[in-house]
């Protein structure tokens, strides 16, 4: 083992010895104020001592990490889009007509999670803060398995709309828990590929799959109602992976050692964001609450997320509405998945690259979804070539979502406003997914020119939003370069305090 530092981690070898000082420092402070993270500094710092890892430990390290994280996370997070797209399966399959749906009750069963999630995201915040993060995510993962089935059972647009209400109340937590876990354990520049891997988009690849194969059964049951058994008993299944293999957070990990645990949390310290506090602190509500930035994201993720609500309703309402039957509508709604998850990964390792640059490079991707709906607008429905080109070309719209996803985690310090933020920016997630399917109305099938338009005007309303945040974000940091040029505080002064990234005027933020 390597007593000295190389490689890219050759910059921060004074930043260790001064930052398990700072732990030492700020657990004496008090617990309230300090990031937990502190005391296994405090605790282990004597210890290590002066020891430090080489890059070639600390890849290996981050590795054992991912192999750990990322497949429970990836899993999770697929089975979440996979139950959502569900209905799109079942619509093909005669669950309108069974289940006597009529006017607009099928994009309110669509808007029906999303409502779930608006109610029950205050409580899982507030349980977020309080309670182990991951147990209480993994219980809700069984759950929502368990609701899944319950769907199959149902009989008329009651009881389907309610599932799918508490399908979105337990599925409410998935994107604020990613978001936690991956800020807790990796920096800034890591994330963005981690985000675009774990919320990924290969549901309508898996689900068009499922739909086709599940198409051949010669039976009487109903296919629709398979479809969600089949996607609910997996749920429940993979529920107590969650809760058993991924842990709380570095510090409750059975798979590393101390050692390791304390690189772990010693190489976040560069990033002031912060590992976890329980304390729930009001003053960085209100700070989350009053920060203009907050509004900017918020208004972004809405208008990324119109489309996203009403294309996961309504795919393959559109591919079949051009003429296919619902075998080969099975299979032309594949490739949406696959764009959109293709087009994150590339969009999300290209802004890794950078944190000066990632807002211009999620503003221009936006550029893309826009074309895609202006194809659908403006080609008539006889070109059917046209026409499939152009909704494939939409489903890139994942990519400066899940790319904004790492700009803001990058971008928010403080445990309490993280929280809350996570949560509030799940709300404006919800609220565009409850708007998208409503874009879609009946009497405008099979054109949907409504839903056409609305993607429009929501992706120009997305790309000026993010160009807004990231102007803010290069003006304040050039302002705490000033300070810090006339003798302000260091990073390393503040470092486990649980500062916010207003509080913390060394925090500088990624444009």
């Amino acid at each position: 083992m390597a007593d000295e530092i190389k490689g890219p981690v050759s910059d921060d070898a004074q930043t260790v010895q001064v930052t398990a000082e700072a732990a030492v420092k700020a657990v004496k402070a008090g617990d309230k104020d300090v990031d937990i993270a502190a005391q296994i500094i405090a605790e282990y710092g004597a210890e290590m001592g002066d020891q430090t890892w080489s890059a070639e430990e600390e890849k290996k390290l981050i590795r054992k990490v991912d192999w750990r994280l990322i497949p429970i996370l990836f899993v999770c997070a697929t089975l979440s889009g996979l139950d959502k797209t569900a209905i799109s399966a079942a619509a093909i399959y005669d669950i309108k007509k069974d289940l006597n749906l009529t006017g607009q009750q099928y994009s309110w069963v669509g808007s029906a999670p999303f409502f779930g999630g608006l109610l029950f995201m205050g409580p899982s915040a507030y349980c977020l803060q309080r309670v182990p993060a991951v147990k209480y995510f993994a219980i809700n993962v069984f759950f929502w398995g368990v609701l899944e089935m319950c769907m199959a059972a149902t009989t008329n647009f009651t009881g389907l709309f309610i599932c799918r209400f508490f399908l979105g109340g337990c599925e409410a937590l998935l994107i604020p828990a990613v978001t936690l876990v991956v800020s807790m354990w990796y920096r800034p520049d890591e994330q963005p590929k981690r985000n675009s891997i774990i919320l990924n988009v290969i549901a309508p690849i898996l689900n068009g799959f499922v739909a086709w194969v599940v198409g051949y059964y010669p039976g009487a049951f109903p296919v629709w109602k398979i479809i969600f058994l089949l996607l609910g008993a997996l749920t429940t299944v993979w529920s107590f992976v969650v809760y058993y293999f991924l842990p709380n957070n570095p510090l409750d990990a059975k798979f590393l050692s101390s050692r390791e645990k304390f690189i772990i949390i010693q190489r976040k310290a560069a990033d002031n964001t912060g590992i976890e506090s329980k304390t729930i602190k009001k003053e960085q509500i209100y700070e989350a609450i009053m920060d203009p930035k907050t509004w900017l994201i918020w208004f972004a993720i809405v208008a990324l997320q119109v489309p996203n609500g009403g294309l996961t309703t309504f795919n393959t309402l559109i591919i079949s509405g051009l003429g296919f039957d619902p075998l080969q509508t099975s299979l032309l709604a594949m490739p949406p998945g696959a764009m959109s998850t293709l087009s994150g990964i590339g969009l999300s390792y290209l802004a890794a690259t950078t944190r000066r640059y990632r807002t211009p490079i999620v503003a221009v991707s936006i550029l893309l979804p826009l074309f895609g709906a202006v194809l659908c607008y403006a080609l008539p429905r006889t070109n059917l070539a046209g026409q499939l080109v152009g909704l494939y070309i939409l489903y890139t719209y994942w990519a400066p979502y899940v790319t904004l996803v790492s700009v803001y985690q990058a971008n928010i310090a403080g445990h309490t406003k993280k929280i809350t933020l996570y949560a509030w920016f799940y709300i404006a997630w919800t609220t565009g997914n409850i708007i998208g399917p409503q874009t879609f109305r009946e009497d405008q099938a099979p054109t949907y020119t409504g839903g056409t338009i609305a993607m429009i005007v929501c992706y120009v309303v997305a790309l000026i939003a993010v160009l807004a945040y990231g102007l803010l974000c290069h003006r304040e940091n050039k302002k705490r370069a000033v300070e810090m040029q006339n003798g302000g505080v260091t990073a390393a002064d503040q470092d486990w305090l649980d500062l916010t990234d207003g509080e913390n005027r060394a925090f500088k933020y990624t444009t």
